[in-house]
């Protein structure tokens, strides 16, 4: 029986049978230093081969990540994607029923030591891992607040929502590229703000960092993560920046697999 869920099921069989074997890399858990939860949750989406159980900015030290969660009062979570590729590495199905499936599983087993408010969760992502992000946030608005989207890219082209939902309109995303990343980064970036904006009514920031063409996280994102991960929690943001892109909102963009930058974000 062939059916458009199959390869969803598949990824899912997959994701589910490394994590019960336990051959997936571990987890990387940030609890803010006071309070005693639940506490609001925002889970970082590595790019294409690129997890570090070190954090979210690999070679940043471990109290400037832990200050980021006492910044914002939310636990931060990491975990290797959906698809082990058999030399350590792995990439996300892009199969947004099969990725939200095993990130919800991922929480709820941390959830059973850790005291999370699941109904507060925030997504920020690289590369892969911001499609990804952007895609599940749409598709699944009531398990999602919103999503930071830093110079998205992939294997597959998006898989966005195409109806809007009236949960969309408290969504808060913020779209960040380097303005002379690879043209296929720009657009990709450009085409989901639009699109967020536009078509589904959420609240949207775009910015492209002017002279950034290294494929990597945004320039200040070491002093702004907190503030953005707090205002889509608020959802208090309203939208800014230039949202305006060569592309029609109605149209999904097409993610021309050689001319999207996925490197992996080993290195900052």
């Amino acid at each position: 029986m062939k059916s458009s869920l199959y390869p969803a099921i598949v990824a899912i069989l997959l994701a589910f049978a490394s994590l019960l074997h336990g051959e997936k890399a571990k987890e990387f858990v940030i609890v803010p230093s006071t309070g005693t939860g639940p506490f609001p949750v925002a889970v970082w989406l590595h790019g294409y081969r690129g997890y570090s159980d070190s954090g979210y900015f690999p070679g940043e030290t471990a109290e400037a990540m832990q200050k980021h969660a006492d910044q914002m009062g939310a636990v931060i979570i990491g975990f290797p994607a959906t698809t082990d590729l058999g030399d350590d590495t792995q990439q996300w199905s892009e199969e947004p029923v099969a990725d939200h499936a095993y990130i919800q599983s991922r929480l709820q087993l941390i959830g059973k030591n850790v005291k999370l408010d699941l109904r507060r969760v925030v997504l920020f992502g690289f590369s892969e891992g911001a499609m990804v992000a952007a895609d599940i946030a749409t598709l699944y608005p009531a398990n999602y607040r919103g999503a930071i989207l830093m110079s998205p890219g992939g294997v597959g082209d998006p898989k966005v929502a195409k109806v809007k939902n009236p949960l969309h309109a408290k969504q808060v995303f913020f779209c960040f590229c380097g303005a002379d990343e690879h043209p296929g980064n720009v657009g990709l970036t450009k085409f989901y703000a639009r699109h967020l904006q536009r078509v589904l009514g959420a609240q949207v920031t775009l910015k492209l960092y002017p002279g950034v063409s290294k494929h990597t996280r945004p320039p200040d994102f070491l002093e702004k993560l907190p503030e953005w991960v707090v205002a889509i929690l608020k959802t208090e943001t309203k939208s800014t920046g230039d949202t305006s892109v060569d592309k029609d909102e109605h149209k999904v963009f097409k993610n021309e697999g050689n001319r999207i930058d996925r490197s992996s974000d080993l290195t900052p």
